[in-house]
């Protein structure tokens, strides 16, 4: 005899991130495990502060498993903020094996900007030069896999 479990997605668990819990069914002192997904799974962690709601979604796998998504999950690029959604896939003791997330993409580099000044003199005073530079470039988000000058 088997003992019959259920899945139940708490999207609301742990401040909003969410998580999904196995229950056994049946005995009067069921209890329930929990797949805490955030601290099993580092790659699904969140942005800070942000609401996930892991277990919204609960899909059965062929394979035993099932998968869990968050259709709130975000992910920065730069100052952007995409609202992409991610599923993660676990087998049937819980633990995570893989991610889907189909509409996540690389954070690619927006543009290059190259300044060139010449050392003639025909600009000045070159203090004021500096501050112009220094008052655009502090408009851009200047880093790896973004902007670079």
């Amino acid at each position: 005899h088997v003992p019959r479990r259920l899945l139940v997605g708490a999207p609301w668990d742990g401040d909003r991130q969410g998580d999904v819990y196995k229950c056994r069914v049946g005995p009067p002192n069921a209890t329930c495990v929990k797949a805490n997904l955030g601290s099993a799974a580092p790659w699904l962690d969140p942005l800070p502060g942000r609401n996930v709601h892991f277990g919204m979604t609960l899909l059965d796998s062929k394979d035993g498993g099932f998968v869990a998504c968050a259709p709130l999950w975000s992910q920065a690029c730069g100052t952007s903020v995409f609202s992409t959604g991610i599923c993660a896939r676990l087998d049937s003791d819980l633990r995570p094996v893989g991610t889907i997330a189909p509409t996540a993409q690389r954070c690619s580099t927006y543009m290059d900007i190259v300044i060139v000044l010449d050392g003639s003199n025909s600009i000045y005073p070159w203090y004021e030069v500096q501050n112009f530079l220094s008052n655009i470039l502090s408009k851009f988000f200047i880093g790896p896999g973004q902007i670079q000058v």
